[in-house]
């Protein structure tokens, strides 16, 4: 397994790491990606960097009319972070094949720091395909 470390530099961020990825060598199977953090998150989606800032803005914007939160009333101001992490994704796992990951024409490994500006950590990982008979 593989630890990568994001950083980034603003309270709300959406940043493609599928290159950073990548440049790993996997092998065939599947590439197993996990953010061990309940205010960060990873989706699959088109990089722009138009579509960059419409995550940004629905990760800020979505959880307003649901305000306040209580988790605010012990000094925790990132409750927002958390509903939006547990709504998104933590993890995913990608089909790896001759080496390269097997994603659609437009899609990208996003990660989304919802509570920063911090270095965050991607743990990156592989399993075996197996074939299946019958």
């Amino acid at each position: 397994m593989k630890k990568i470390e994001i950083t980034t530099e603003r309270s709300v961020q959406a940043m493609d790491v599928t290159d950073v990825v990548a440049e790993h060598s996997w092998p065939d199977g599947w590439l197993i990606l996990s953010v061990p953090h309940t205010t960060a998150a990873l989706i699959i989606g088109e990089n722009d960097p138009e579509m960059l800032e419409d995550y940004e803005k629905v990760a800020l914007e979505l959880p307003a009319p649901f305000e306040p939160f209580k988790h605010h009333r012990n000094d925790n101001p990132n409750a927002a972070a958390h509903v939006i992490s547990s709504f998104a994704a933590t993890q995913h796992m990608i089909p790896v094949e001759a080496g390269q990951l097997i994603l659609g024409t437009w899609q990208r490994i996003i990660f989304i720091e919802l509570d920063g500006p911090k270095t965050r950590t991607l743990l990156v990982g592989s399993a075996a395909a197996q074939a299946v008979e019958g």
